[in-house]
């Protein structure tokens, strides 16, 4: 029941309880006409064909409210079975008599079906006063039949068994499903609290990756850079990182939030982040890197506008680490795909490294290519050695729902 959603559990649980209602009722029915054809195939003197006519009528009834499911076919039921009450109450005493148990046994188990079919609705105080009436009506009625043929008052037990049974059930379920939606409410807020707490902290992860990637970076360049005026280039990269940090559209491109149709800038934005790998290599290349792409660069133009993000600022900063570590200026971008992941790999010939030497300090690879990447559902594998080279090979779902991930969250609607 936790699994329903709280506006939908009352109606659901009493379908299912109706339903049951409903096979209860069957098979009291089959069991008395099982009872009858029973006695009669004992005794052939015993005839128990026009009880067994009896209760044609009220299974034909039974299967019209099953179908409607109306008061106004439940009235119907109850008309219907508190006329067959009568015959099969006549019928019984008249033939069965002389064995009290059996008849007793009878006239309750033909009671039964009013008790539970009756009673179809949501509100328990319904179903319970329906299965009322329904009691009512089927003693009443087995009880004038009995007497017209000169017949005794017999204790329906089982009909009695029967409607305090339904009144159990449908008390408890009530109480049960209150508890379970006051016990619901709060599952829901912790769950809502838990993916605001997760998206949070991808946003914190997110803003120290683009912090080292921007000002970091741009103040080791200065620091390497030589004395006079800083480099025209540089000084433009400054500029557009500033002005992204100053504003929203590091936020806006976070992977855990898409951009939607209608969204002031969704187009705009979109377009501009489709364009961000190439825009990248042709950055560094003006920094003074060559870059070779190989490779089919146009699939990244499929990928979800989150999921490309963070595939170009890893990308950024694994030729960010090649232009300041490597000890090269060459490097090779390839990308491909398989149909469900884009993967794309950032190749040098420089010097290499240990990664399990790198210290503690060194968020590169860390936070701005490995974590970025697993936010979205990705993976990222890294090949290299001192003096070998360095292979970074990230691979991204094409889109959000072939991550399998719950990284890439996103973002509730307020």
């Amino acid at each position: 029941m936790l699994g329903i959603p709280t506006h939908l559990a009352p109606q659901v649980n009493a379908w299912s309880l109706v339903r049951a209602f409903h096979g209860a009722a069957i098979a009291s029915l089959v069991l008395v006409a099982a009872l009858l054809v029973a006695e009669h195939a004992a005794d052939p003197a015993v005839h128990t064909g026009p009880a067994l006519l009896a209760l044609v009528p009220m299974v034909t009834m039974m299967v019209v409210h099953a179908r409607f499911a109306t008061w106004r076919s439940a009235a119907a039921f109850l008309l219907a079975g508190g006329g067959c009450s009568v015959w099969f109450g006549a019928v019984v005493e008249r033939e069965l008599g002389h064995i009290p148990d059996l008849a007793t046994s009878l006239v309750s188990l033909v009671t039964i079906p009013l008790i539970l079919v009756g009673g179809a609705g949501v509100r328990p105080s319904r179903v319970i006063a329906w299965s009322a009436l329904g009691f009512l009506v089927g003693r009443c009625g087995t009880l004038v039949g009995t007497m017209s043929v000169g017949g005794d008052y017999r204790i329906a037990v089982l009909a009695w068994v029967a409607l305090l049974l339904v009144i159990g059930i449908v008390g408890i379920g009530a109480r049960v499903t209150s508890r379970l939606r006051r016990v619901q409410s709060e599952l829901l807020r912790s769950a809502r609290e838990e993916h605001v707490s997760a998206y949070r902290q991808g946003a914190e992860l997110e803003a120290a990756a683009i912090l080292h990637d921007t000002v970091l970076n741009h103040l080791n360049a200065i620091a390497l850079a030589p004395a006079g005026p800083i480099d025209a280039h540089l000084a433009r990269t400054v500029e557009d990182d500033f002005s992204m940090l100053v504003g929203r559209e590091w936020l806006s491109a976070h992977p855990g939030r898409s951009a939607t149709a209608g969204e002031p800038g969704a187009t705009e934005r979109n377009d501009a982040e489709r364009n961000d790998l190439e825009r990248i290599v042709e950055e560094c290349r003006g920094a003074g890197l060559s870059v070779d792409v190989t490779g089919d660069v146009d699939t990244t133009n499929r990928l979800e506008p989150g999921i490309l993000t963070a595939l170009s600022r890893a990308v950024a900063q694994c030729l960010t680490n090649v232009r300041k570590h490597a000890g090269t200026d060459h490097a090779e971008v390839s990308v491909f795909e398989d149909g469900r992941m884009c993967t794309v790999m950032v190749i040098d010939d420089g010097k290499g490294f240990d990664e399990r030497e790198t210290g503690a300090d060194r968020l590169g690879l860390k936070n701005s290519v490995r974590q970025r990447i697993d936010r979205v559902g990705g993976e990222v594998q890294i090949w290299s050695s001192p003096g070998s080279g360095t292979s970074v090979m990230m691979s991204v779902p094409m889109h959000a729902a072939d991550s399998g991930s719950e990284g890439g969250l996103v973002e509730s609607t307020p």
